[in-house]
């Protein structure tokens, strides 16, 4: 599995890396527009990720801008389509309810990321865990 973890919290970076650094070949960014540039770059190597976990507050560019921009190259793109899910540390439902409708998201994890909801996610959308 070829997975993207974006967010501006190293703590969440790297708890959510090392439940998936078994079976996963992981990049790591600090804002959307990293993570835009790693995506694009993954692209014309044809090495689609699988999997995209992304925060949705980050300085530079936000999750939610950096989503809709993610289905854009992906659409423009001959490969795959990444699971993504959207990370929030906000209570309002308000951000999921866009990600998910509008932005594309596949679902959501709330901070404090638990590893167990984390690796239940994973085995939903059929990823390793």
């Amino acid at each position: 599995m070829k997975a993207l973890i974006v967010d501006d919290c190293q703590l969440t970076r790297e708890m959510l890396g090392f439940a998936i650094q078994a079976e996963a070949e992981i990049d790591y960014a600090v804002n959307g527009e990293e993570a835009i540039t790693l995506v694009s770059q993954a692209i014309a190597k044809g090495a689609y990720y699988d999997l995209i976990c992304l925060d949705i507050t980050m300085p530079v560019m936000g999750g939610l801008e950096a989503l809709r921009k993610i289905r854009d190259l992906e659409g423009a793109g001959k490969g795959g389509r990444a699971t993504i899910f959207m990370i929030t540390a906000s209570s309002s439902p308000d951000d999921m309810i866009e990600a998910i409708s509008e932005g594309e998201c596949d679902d959501y994890l709330t901070k404090p990321v638990i590893g167990k909801t984390f690796k239940d996610l994973l085995r939903k959308y059929n990823l390793p865990s």
